[in-house]
């Protein structure tokens, strides 16, 4: 056997052992991760994955391309009730950066939540404040209710003047006072909905467009069950056509039109079925974290309701929650190590308020060792067997015409 062939059997082994083990034995709690539908993910094997199209029109033969970036497009305003929809951004970061690049200059203050409390690192003094050399302005937050203090941060943009102002976390588990604070200033607030986007979507959440803010951007894989990639929304034509013009050619080149088909039918899905998932989604949430408080296992915000997001954080500190995301592995319960447990993928495969009580049954066995490893595992194999195949999906219309 050649050399490539090796390598070949090699990746077939891998890729097919992560799949047995991550699809059919692990009970996959990460919160910014989904499963998008078998018709979804049908079309990243279609002929768009290997062409080109772009806006100045310098290739030929895209007249179709072109068709379904449109129409993805179209679908993404009606789900979001937004005048104005961007679909190249190739992830929520990329859409960040699109912001930040378009409406600040070198030396302009940015506010947004942060990384100390849960804020996205990525456009903060780690990461794009960083490479843009922007002053990045931290809002002032409130552990007790894990959220922005709404008359304190009024009073620091009102002082500091940011240009842009970000709303969104990555841990997030209540809506932000977005109306609060944006109300009478002229800062750009940007609501970066990357984990809530499917909420949103759903009406569950909150409706940033409707708030106060110009854009509502976000990653379209984590709340929202679609393919990885980022999307980009907006009411305002003036400051949306800055940021539109600024994606090609200077941030996308190539922004993969397999993958916007593929969000497009997951746009839909979510037209047609994202109220009722986006519902269960929460109210899932909120019966796990109540059912772990039962189980012994401590959650952030237990005298203010838990959560009314797609998340729960356990309330550690650092060092035993790393501990404690290693043993729930090793008993085929996936966790980050920041300690939060996302309810989004297990609702979409089917798992309802009962199952979450199973579900806390089984990270306080391990969190509180109160079985062995391999018991609950063999627990754990038996509960997602039965839980394969997503739900809140539209049929292919190819398979129904050829039965």
């Amino acid at each position: 056997m050649s050399t490539s062939y090796s390598y070949l059997e090699r990746l077939e082994t891998i890729v097919k052992a992560h799949e047995e083990w991550r699809l059919g034995e692990c009970l996959n709690l990460i919160p910014s991760e989904n499963r998008s539908s078998p018709y979804s993910r049908s079309f990243y094997l279609r002929d768009p994955g290997n062409r080109y199209t772009s806006p100045d029109k310098f290739y030929r033969g895209t007249k179709y391309l072109d068709e379904i970036v449109s129409l993805t497009e179209d679908i993404a305003r009606r789900v979001f009730n937004a005048r104005y929809a961007d679909v190249r951004p190739l992830s929520g970061h990329i859409a960040d950066f699109a912001i930040l690049a378009s409406l600040t200059r070198s030396g302009d203050k940015v506010a947004s939540i942060s990384p100390d409390d849960g804020g996205y690192p990525g456009i903060s003094h780690l990461g794009l404040g960083k490479i843009l050399g922007l002053k990045n302005l931290y809002f002032p937050f409130s552990s007790s209710s894990f959220n922005i203090n709404a008359k304190e941060a009024r009073a620091m943009i009102k002082t500091e003047k940011p240009t842009v102002s970000f709303f969104g976390s990555s841990f997030i588990l209540f809506p932000h006072p977005v109306r609060d604070i944006s109300e009478d200033s002229e800062s750009i607030f940007v609501y970066d909905g990357s984990h809530v986007l499917g909420l949103i979507a759903g009406g569950q959440f909150q409706d940033p467009l409707r708030e106060g803010c110009s854009f509502l951007i976000g990653s379209t894989h984590k709340s929202f069950p679609g393919p990885q990639g980022g999307i980009i929304l907006s009411n305002n034509r003036e400051l949306f056509e800055r940021v539109s013009s600024m994606v090609f050619p200077g941030i996308i080149d190539n922004f993969h039109i397999n993958r916007v088909a593929s969000l497009a039918v997951s746009l839909l899905e979510m037209l047609e079925f994202g109220k009722p998932y986006a519902r269960s989604v929460v109210q899932n949430a909120q019966a796990l974290a109540k059912a772990l408080e039962d189980n012994g296992v401590r959650v952030k915000c237990r005298d203010i309701g838990y959560t009314k997001s797609h998340q729960v954080i356990l309330d550690y500190d650092k060092s035993k929650i790393s501990i404690f995301a290693q043993r729930l592995e090793q008993a085929n319960i996936i966790i980050d190590n920041g300690g939060r447990i996302g309810v989004s993928e297990i609702t979409r495969l089917g798992f309802g308020q009962n199952e979450m009580e199973v579900v806390a049954e089984l990270i306080g066995m391990v969190i509180n060792a109160k079985k062995p490893l391999d018991f609950v595992t063999k627990r754990v194999r038996s509960l997602v067997k039965d839980f394969q195949e997503p739900k809140y999906v539209l049929k292919n219309l190819q398979a129904e015409s050829r039965s």
